[in-house]
């Protein structure tokens, strides 16, 4: 694990209590919590922004802190992207970029990691280089912010929000490029959010936080679908899978995916044969049937096996499936008459059939 640590931080009547933590050497972390909940002061005090904290923080071998010493931020190697993207508005987008090369250059010796063409690649950053930052979108500023950032060449990424002042077209356009990010980067990244659409879309793990504590931190396949989490406290029932591109069958729009063992028709997507995606089932649109029918007009139908029974309401049940032996999922909802006109129980083995999968994006 690259970071863990167990510290405290006393502001006023709100008090930050970690516990033990540890947050994996890879992937992206998103940070999730209402407002108030102590995400950004969790971060900040991770940064060591803020010098009240008490505890222990290590991020690999390296004391970030312990016994009431702190390490100076900039001998943390970190790269910290606050909400509002902060350029210097007399450079250009490129020397925006180059800044952060130089940054580098006189805090390390070491060769460039992360080098420039990686960066305006990743970013999509190529038409822009000449462009002064003030003619810029808040999703462009942004973009060229986290590309300064990563030409510093951190160990570890942290950003704050990094959508929270864009507009609803911004936030859309600007999503791949953080899949990119997540994707690409050998480094860990940190991210906090409160929206569940970008923690479904982006995160590997989950820090849950709550009343200034950290409540659970998971592997996103159990985040999005263990019950009561708390990503989807008040919206319909829903299975997120995860699932790999196999094949593409364009002339009839769709695109076969494989979730375990099985096989998955979607509409057709942009990611190649063998990227990976996330689909979204809602419970609604999931029937079981005994068998697989000869012939339906739906396509989709996957051996499940029943793994609980929970009553949601007064008239319907929410069946949890798995889908073979992989760690995600399904939900079905159906009616109590059903549950018990087909005898329902637990390990029963079953076909599920989907009626309709979209695609996050």
């Amino acid at each position: 694990m690259s970071l863990r640590g167990n510290f405290q931080l006393q502001r006023g009547e709100f008090r930050l209590e970690t516990g033990d933590f540890e947050i994996p050497s890879s992937g992206l972390t998103a940070i999730f919590g209402h407002s108030g909940s102590g995400k950004t002061t969790f971060l900040r005090c991770l940064a060591g922004f803020e010098d009240q904290t008490m505890g222990q923080v290590k991020f690999f071998d390296q004391a970030w802190l312990s016994a009431g010493k702190s390490l100076a931020i900039h001998k943390r190697k970190l790269g910290y992207v606050f909400q509002e993207a902060s350029l210097f508005v007399h450079l250009n987008v490129e020397d925006n970029l180059r800044y952060g090369l130089k940054r580098a250059t006189k805090s390390s010796q070491v060769a460039h990691q992360i080098s420039f063409p990686q960066v305006v690649e990743w970013l999509g950053l190529a038409r822009l280089l000449k462009r002064d930052v003030v003619t810029l979108s808040g999703g462009e500023k942004q973009r060229v912010a986290i590309g300064r950032t990563l030409l510093s060449q951190p160990k570890i990424l942290m950003m704050d929000e990094p959508m929270a002042s864009l507009d609803l077209f911004s936030k859309r356009a600007i999503m791949p490029y953080f899949e990119r990010l997540r994707d690409e980067l050998e480094i860990p990244i940190l991210y906090i959010t409160h929206s569940p659409e970008e923690v479904e879309r982006l995160a590997d793990t989950v820090v849950f936080m709550e009343k200034g504590r950290i409540s659970k931190i998971e592997l996103i396949e159990q985040a999005l679908n263990r019950e009561g989490t708390p990503l989807y406290q008040s919206a319909e029932p829903r299975s997120v899978l995860s699932a790999q591109v196999v094949e593409q069958h364009l002339e009839d729009g769709l695109t076969g995916l494989k979730v375990g063992d099985a096989e998955l028709w979607v509409p057709a997507v942009q990611q190649g044969i063998g990227e990976w995606v996330r689909v979204v089932v809602s419970a609604q649109q999931v029937s079981l049937l005994a068998e697989k029918p000869l012939q339906s007009s739906i396509l989709n139908h996957l051996p499940v096996t029943i793994e609980s029974l929970e009553a949601i309401n007064d008239y319907s049940v929410l069946v949890h499936l798995r889908v073979g032996n992989e760690p995600w999922p399904l939900l079905a909802q159906v009616t109590k008459r059903s549950k018990n006109g087909l005898g329902l129980s637990v390990g029963q083995q079953w076909i599920a059939a989907i009626k309709s999968a979209s695609i996050l994006n």
